[in-house]
């Protein structure tokens, strides 16, 4: 089991699975920083894609308060 120290991330995993939770999280993080121009016009509309279809709109509200 991964550890997660927080809580968010924790409550996410609990209610999804920590696997999903954790995709989730590092494709927002793709996604936010092609919104701040720092990776392709590609990478950032393949995240968005993914966002839209495999992860559900109240995780990502959840997890998006930990990317930084």
């Amino acid at each position: 089991m991964y550890y997660l120290a927080d809580q968010r991330l924790k409550t996410a995993a609990e209610k999804y699975t920590v696997g999903l939770t954790l995709k989730c999280r590092t494709v927002y993080q793709l996604y936010k920083l092609y919104k701040q121009g720092l990776v392709t016009q590609i990478v950032g509309e393949k995240a968005a894609e993914i966002l839209e279809k495999e992860c559900p709109k109240d995780l990502v509200e959840l997890i998006a308060p930990t990317v930084d």
